[in-house]
């Protein structure tokens, strides 16, 4: 009998094993269009080697750190590592990205906070552009969200309009959200699992600013020797 019993009990679990397999991911395992996704962490991140053919490292070096320079309002401020020696630049900064229009949403611009990596070695740059997030702002949620707020929120978006740069760097920067978790809400998909054009449309911003940058740095190591 007590054979019989555990038999029944295995038998009534196996359909919710088979249930089990077919859960959808967690938000938190969510796909999101366009970025590029680390398998391990699930977060954005923009990782690569650029060619630097003929340049020894600490020509490469010199130029990563002039690039940083000129895309950012204060090195000082960015970059919080810098070590000649081993070729490595470590920092974070602030961009505003161009978020495309899309179905039913009108174009518009997006505060961005992100880190970098930079390794020089010879003949070649690695990247690494990781931990993605919104800046916050205290006393207020403008940064990222476009939804009209109190009038609270109109004041700090006037004392703060320096901060409405290309890039900037200002203290706002120790306070910030990642974006990964807020682009997974489930109110960013549709009933059949689709992206939102909302949250399509701030995907296609990240994805636009980064390359961008990707690019620019890219085109610094080109540059020929004086």
């Amino acid at each position: 009998m007590r054979y019989a019993l555990l038999a029944a009990a295995l038998l009534a679990a196996a359909p919710l094993a088979g249930r089990a397999q077919t859960i959808p991911p967690s938000s938190y395992h969510r796909a999101l269009p366009v970025v590029p996704i680390d398998s391990v962490t699930h977060q954005i991140v923009y990782r690569g080697v650029l060619p630097a053919a003929g340049l020894p490292q600490a020509e490469v070096y010199g130029r990563a750190q002039e690039w940083v320079a000129r895309q950012f309002e204060d090195y000082s401020a960015v970059v919080q590592l810098a070590d000649a020696g081993r070729g490595v630049l470590i920092g974070q900064a602030m961009l505003q990205a161009v978020a495309p229009a899309q179905k039913n949403q009108d174009a518009r611009r997006i505060e961005l906070v992100f880190r970098f990596r930079l390794r020089a070695q010879p003949g070649a740059l690695h990247y690494e552009l990781t931990d993605i997030s919104y800046p916050l702002y205290s006393g207020t949620s403008y940064s990222n969200t476009d939804i009209p707020g109190h009038a609270a929120d109109g004041l700090a978006q006037w004392q703060r309009a320096d901060d409405y740069s290309r890039i900037s760097t200002t203290a706002a920067q120790t306070r910030r959200a990642p974006v990964e978790p807020r682009l997974r809400d489930y109110d960013e998909y549709t009933s059949e699992g689709k992206p939102k054009p909302r949250m399509l449309q701030v995907c296609l911003g990240i994805q636009d600013a980064m390359t961008g940058l990707v690019a620019s740095l890219n085109q610094e190591l080109r540059q020929p020797l004086p």
